[in-house]
């Protein structure tokens, strides 16, 4: 019911477009619209949205139920917000190495780590479609089903932009794009209604409101406060309306490195696809990678590097006892990869610039 004099009242936010509306409709307004937009690209009928990827991440494996000692295998080039989470549980990441040139999941690598670790504690599989290319999950799937496994998607470098035809347990995709930390966001898709409700429940806290006296409830798990803000819900909408526009720019970056670029001594351009986005756009240096980026930046050229392997870094590293040479695929990868800037926000004459200092750098390259 709505209350004449209401326990809380919001306050208004001056000088924006919001000005003298009321927010805690627009707040529960925009959640629901967000979530209803996103559904449309997808072939599922549940979803959350959450304020950032980590924290997306961290409520899928709540909402499977993860459990100390479970083991979840993911690939060794995954952002650290995916074996994170699964630490957290007190559960065990199994990594495997990947593909040489799509930088995806190795099947063969996922089928000797099901092999090396058959058990009931063997939970999930969680598939990264790496900068902004789709793996083809048709054979993963089939392992999954094979081994009684739950399989959860990673989207968080590709944009939902056409109708997704789901067949994961859960996805994941971001609101934001690659490295935008100005408004973050992100969204889960499930399969099924039970993981849903799970998922729903627990992101506040596990709380559960009287259906009677709005004062009472209940806590029936342990939960967290995992909700996003109806402001931010409201922008991400707005966002999500023009990411088309927004591929379309950064693909026609990717397309001026690729026709400017080729044949440049040093560098291999990555995999030439219609269906890749670019949400990062990544080379290879055949020699001296560290040498190649140091010229770069000191021409002004900020470069990325996705991903580190996790057997690099130090926590697990010494957790797993993992070696530099336990996966040879990303070691050979990791010690050539370069992310060039690639968004729609750069100017035709940044992407000349990047391009001429690309060339530069190359041919003096050694």
């Amino acid at each position: 019911m709505e209350y004449k004099i209401p326990f809380y009242r919001p306050s208004k936010l001056i000088g924006v477009e919001l000005i003298n509306q009321q927010i805690d409709t627009i707040c529960t307004e925009s959640i629901n619209a967000l979530t209803a937009n996103f559904l449309e690209k997808v072939n599922y009928s549940f979803a959350l949205a959450v304020p950032n990827l980590s924290l997306a991440t961290h409520l899928s494996f709540c909402a499977i139920d993860l459990k100390r000692g479970d083991k979840v295998i993911t690939p060794i080039n995954s952002f650290v917000a995916t074996p994170h989470s699964i630490r957290f549980f007190d559960s065990e990441p199994i990594f495997v190495d990947i593909d040489l040139r799509t930088y995806h999941m190795n099947i063969a690598s996922l089928k000797n780590a099901i092999t090396q670790n058959k058990s009931k504690k063997l939970r999930a599989i969680v598939v990264k479609h790496f900068a902004g290319l789709a793996q083809d999950i048709t054979p993963i799937l089939e392992i999954a089903k094979e081994n009684n496994l739950l399989l959860i998607e990673d989207f968080s470098d590709f944009i939902a932009i056409d109708k997704i035809n789901l067949q994961s347990d859960i996805a994941i995709f971001s609101l934001n794009f690659p490295l935008d930390k100005v408004l973050q966001g992100a969204i889960i898709v499930f399969k099924d209604e039970e993981t849903y409700n799970r998922a729903k429940l627990l992101s506040n806290n596990a709380i559960v409101p009287s259906n009677e006296v709005k004062y009472l409830y209940d806590v029936l798990d342990v939960g967290c406060d995992y909700t996003i803000d109806g402001i931010k819900a409201y922008f991400l909408d707005k966002l999500m309306q023009k990411r088309k526009n927004f591929l379309s720019k950064r693909l026609e970056v990717a397309k001026q490195y690729f026709k400017e670029l080729a044949n440049t001594p040093h560098i291999t351009l990555p995999i030439e696809d219609k269906k890749h986005q670019y949400g990062f756009f990544i080379i290879e240096i055949d020699k001296n990678r560290d040498s190649f980026a140091k010229e770069l930046k000191a021409l002004g050229i900020e470069v990325g590097l996705h991903y580190i392997p996790l057997n690099f870094t130090t926590y697990y590293k010494q957790k797993y006892n993992l070696k530099v040479f336990s996966f040879p695929n990303a070691l050979t990868i990791y010690q050539k990869i370069l992310s060039l800037p690639c968004n729609s926000k750069l100017s035709q004459n940044e992407i000349d610039y990047i391009i001429k200092s690309v060339k530069k750098v190359a041919q003096a390259h050694v």
